[in-house]
């Protein structure tokens, strides 16, 4: 058994704060379980641009589907670049989440999550069928399309 601290507290700028690892990890794993969740709602989208991955002839090696949360803090800023000016609160105003939808190169995707997600990264780059990469509550997660 490890004697160190699982968590500790301590004083930042006169606020008391609880700095626990282990409770982040358990946080992160929830929040890449809740992906599945963002990819089951998206799943018709996910199915349209499988089929047009195929009659394109993209390769899986070179393409894959994304579904990003608009106002996630890593999905928002990829949404921007892949959609730049789109206007997603015309979407917020009707009640939904905003999401982008779409086939996008692989290695800028890898590039991406390799800046926030690296476990994500890594499990993108060792799949080889056609990938969805759901960025939402934070975090990325792979899944098989």
């Amino acid at each position: 058994m490890n004697d160190e601290p699982r968590a500790v507290v301590r004083e930042i700028g006169g606020e008391i704060v609880l700095d626990d690892p282990q409770a982040l990890e358990v946080i992160r794993a929830i929040d890449k379980h809740n992906c599945e969740n963002t990819l089951e709602i998206n799943a018709d989208r996910v199915a349209h641009f499988k089929v047009r991955m195929k009659d394109r002839q993209l390769d899986a090696s070179e393409y894959v589907i994304v579904v990003l949360n608009v106002d996630d803090p890593h999905g928002g800023p990829l949404a921007d670049i892949l959609m730049p000016g789109f206007d997603w609160q015309e979407i917020r105003d009707q009640g939904e989440i905003p999401f982008a939808r779409g086939m996008v190169d692989r290695s800028w995707v890898e590039e991406a999550l390799d800046k926030f997600d690296e476990e994500a990264a890594k499990k993108l780059h060792d799949m080889t069928e056609v990938a969805v990469v759901v960025v939402d509550h934070g975090v990325a997660e792979i899944f098989p399309a």
